[in-house]
Protein backbone atom coordinates (compact mmCIF):
# COMPACT_ATOMS: atom_id res chain seq x y z
CA UNK A 1 0.00 0.00 0.00
CA UNK A 2 2.74 2.78 0.25
CA UNK A 3 4.59 1.65 -2.63
CA UNK A 4 1.30 2.46 -4.52
CA UNK A 5 0.60 5.80 -2.70
CA UNK A 6 4.21 6.74 -3.08
CA UNK A 7 4.36 5.90 -6.97
CA UNK A 8 0.82 8.03 -7.13
CA UNK A 9 2.49 10.84 -5.62
CA UNK A 10 5.30 10.85 -7.80
CA UNK A 11 3.02 10.48 -10.88
CA UNK A 12 1.10 13.60 -9.69
CA UNK A 13 4.17 15.67 -9.07
CA UNK A 14 5.73 14.68 -12.29
CA UNK A 15 2.42 15.93 -14.34
CA UNK A 16 2.38 19.18 -12.64
CA UNK A 17 5.82 19.96 -13.47
CA UNK A 18 5.41 19.05 -17.12
CA UNK A 19 1.97 21.27 -17.00
CA UNK A 20 4.07 23.71 -15.68
CA UNK A 21 6.53 24.13 -17.95
CA UNK A 22 4.22 23.46 -20.67
CA UNK A 23 2.11 26.67 -19.42
CA UNK A 24 5.13 28.87 -19.07
CA UNK A 25 6.14 28.12 -22.70
CA UNK A 26 3.06 28.76 -24.07
CA UNK A 27 2.48 32.13 -22.01
CA UNK A 28 5.63 33.64 -24.14
CA UNK A 29 4.88 35.39 -27.08
CA UNK A 30 7.10 36.50 -30.12
CA UNK A 31 8.11 39.48 -30.48
CA UNK A 32 6.42 41.93 -33.28
CA UNK A 33 8.15 42.08 -36.44
CA UNK A 34 8.48 45.53 -38.57
CA UNK A 35 9.75 46.38 -41.49
CA UNK A 36 10.67 49.74 -39.97
CA UNK A 37 13.29 50.80 -37.00
CA UNK A 38 14.29 48.12 -34.27
CA UNK A 39 12.44 47.50 -31.37
CA UNK A 40 9.57 50.02 -33.33
CA UNK A 41 5.87 48.04 -33.47
CA UNK A 42 3.88 47.73 -36.09
CA UNK A 43 1.07 49.95 -35.88
CA UNK A 44 -2.66 48.08 -35.59
CA UNK A 45 -4.61 47.62 -38.33
CA UNK A 46 -7.72 49.45 -38.95
CA UNK A 47 -10.64 47.32 -38.89
CA UNK A 48 -12.29 47.37 -42.48
CA UNK A 49 -10.56 50.09 -43.78
CA UNK A 50 -6.70 49.14 -44.24
CA UNK A 51 -5.08 45.88 -45.67
CA UNK A 52 -3.62 43.20 -43.67
CA UNK A 53 0.47 43.02 -44.54
CA UNK A 54 0.55 39.75 -47.15
CA UNK A 55 4.07 39.01 -48.45
CA UNK A 56 3.85 38.91 -52.26
CA UNK A 57 5.83 38.55 -55.16
CA UNK A 58 6.53 40.45 -58.53
CA UNK A 59 8.69 39.71 -61.27
CA UNK A 60 10.15 41.76 -64.07
CA UNK A 61 12.50 43.51 -66.01
CA UNK A 62 14.10 46.64 -63.93
CA UNK A 63 12.94 49.73 -66.02
CA UNK A 64 14.67 52.53 -63.20
CA UNK A 65 15.55 53.78 -59.79
CA UNK A 66 15.18 57.08 -58.32
CA UNK A 67 17.28 56.45 -54.90
CA UNK A 68 16.02 60.53 -53.97
CA UNK A 69 12.35 58.75 -53.72
CA UNK A 70 13.36 55.21 -53.01
CA UNK A 71 11.14 53.88 -55.93
CA UNK A 72 11.74 51.40 -58.46
CA UNK A 73 9.80 50.75 -61.43
CA UNK A 74 9.55 47.63 -63.85
CA UNK A 75 9.59 47.90 -67.32
CA UNK A 76 5.19 46.83 -66.73
CA UNK A 77 4.67 50.39 -65.16
CA UNK A 78 4.49 48.68 -61.31
CA UNK A 79 6.45 51.22 -58.65
CA UNK A 80 7.40 49.62 -55.69
CA UNK A 81 8.76 51.67 -52.73
CA UNK A 82 11.89 50.70 -50.73
CA UNK A 83 13.28 51.32 -47.14
CA UNK A 84 16.59 51.32 -45.80
CA UNK A 85 15.56 47.75 -44.53
CA UNK A 86 15.10 46.54 -47.71
CA UNK A 87 17.51 43.08 -48.89
CA UNK A 88 18.88 43.66 -51.65
CA UNK A 89 20.49 39.99 -53.30
CA UNK A 90 23.06 39.91 -56.45
CA UNK A 91 23.78 43.58 -56.52
CA UNK A 92 26.59 45.27 -55.21
CA UNK A 93 25.65 48.42 -52.76
CA UNK A 94 22.18 47.40 -52.07
CA UNK A 95 19.55 49.45 -53.75
CA UNK A 96 22.08 51.87 -54.94
CA UNK A 97 23.68 49.18 -56.97
CA UNK A 98 20.24 48.81 -58.88
CA UNK A 99 20.73 51.64 -60.42
CA UNK A 100 23.53 50.83 -63.02
CA UNK A 101 21.32 46.95 -63.64
CA UNK A 102 18.09 48.50 -65.54
CA UNK A 103 17.04 45.40 -68.19
CA UNK A 104 17.95 42.56 -65.27
CA UNK A 105 15.27 40.57 -64.35
CA UNK A 106 14.30 41.15 -60.92
CA UNK A 107 12.08 39.50 -58.26
CA UNK A 108 10.42 41.63 -55.38
CA UNK A 109 9.21 40.49 -52.19
CA UNK A 110 6.66 43.21 -50.82
CA UNK A 111 3.66 43.95 -48.53
CA UNK A 112 1.49 46.41 -49.50
CA UNK A 113 -0.07 48.94 -47.37
CA UNK A 114 -2.71 50.96 -48.76
CA UNK A 115 -1.63 51.78 -52.20
CA UNK A 116 2.14 51.19 -51.50
CA UNK A 117 3.83 48.29 -52.33
CA UNK A 118 6.74 47.99 -49.73
CA UNK A 119 9.72 45.77 -51.37
CA UNK A 120 11.24 43.79 -48.40
CA UNK A 121 13.86 41.65 -50.89
CA UNK A 122 14.55 42.11 -54.27
CA UNK A 123 16.50 39.41 -55.76
CA UNK A 124 18.15 40.16 -59.27
CA UNK A 125 18.75 37.44 -61.59
CA UNK A 126 22.28 36.67 -63.27
CA UNK A 127 23.10 38.33 -66.45
CA UNK A 128 21.96 36.48 -69.56
CA UNK A 129 24.77 35.36 -71.77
Amino acid sequence: MQMTTRGIVTMLGSLAFVATLSLSALAQEPAPRSPGAPGAQAPPASPGGGQAQKPETAKGELKSVDTAKMTLTLANGQTFQFTSSTKVTGAQGGVAGLASMSGREVTIDYESKGADRIATMITVSAEKK
